[in-house]
């Protein structure tokens, strides 16, 4: 009875990440295809959320937040992440602050509002947490059996992540500070997209073995210690 509640809870987290991170990535794709006002090249996801479907923004960033919540409570409930379980939680609160304090639209950067100051802080919080939470990740999950068939995605995805968040920073710190004409609008797009990606594959991958095997060979140590103080007693 145990087993079967197990499985379903393992079932329902990896169907409720691939779905919230399925509905993340149509409705931000379908929010640069019917929102024509900016350039993407220039300007980021989050400012779309001022013009006529803005509110495709606010779905995508809600579903990226509830698959990656999802992922986050099955990587904890399986003890296959150690703490980097947790990061995964902290980015899913981040994107969903992000959701709910709207960003300003563009040409404010001198004078942001309560609202686009919160989303800000929010959303490089997490992007920095989500970026250690990957690395940290598949390093642990590179050396788990269970996790073989998708180790080789997960590092490249984690490799490509990484490259991609850098020049994600540096074209922010450009746009505010610089030369002002880093395409950081095309630099936070594919940082979410690999980001994405990397969430998708995990959720596929992760299993509830890790806990079950652990606990197996504490069961098997736990006897073996028990006979070997019978045969020395």
């Amino acid at each position: 009875m145990t087993k079967t509640i197990s499985t379903t809870k393992k079932i329902s987290t990896r169907t409720g990440s691939l779905a919230g991170l399925a509905v993340a990535a149509l409705a931000l794709t379908a929010s640069d295809v019917v929102n024509q006002g900016y350039d993407p090249l220039a300007e980021t996801v989050s400012r779309y959320v001022n013009l006529p479907h803005g509110w495709l923004v606010t779905v995508g960033l809600l579903g990226i937040a509830l698959g990656s919540a999802a992922l986050a409570v099955r990587t904890v409930r399986t003890g296959g992440g150690g703490r980097s379980g947790w990061l995964l939680g902290f980015w899913a609160v981040c994107v969903l602050v992000a959701a709910v304090f709207p960003a300003d639209p563009p040409g404010g950067w001198d004078r942001p509002s309560t609202s686009d100051t919160v989303h800000g802080v929010a959303a490089w919080a997490g992007f920095l947490a989500l970026a250690v939470a990957i690395v940290r990740l598949t390093v642990l999950w590179r050396r788990e059996p269970a996790r073989a068939s998708g180790a080789r995605g997960l590092t490249v995805l984690a490799w490509a992540s990484s490259v991609a968040f850098v020049l994600f920073a540096a074209a922010m710190v450009d746009r505010a500070a610089l030369t002002h004409t880093a395409p950081l609008g095309l630099a936070e797009r594919v940082v979410i997209a690999v980001d994405l990606a990397w969430l998708a594959l995990a959720a596929v991958t992760t299993s509830a073995a890790p806990r079950s095997a652990a606990s197996g060979t504490m069961s098997r140590m736990s006897r073996m210690s028990r006979m070997t103080t019978g045969l020395t007693k």
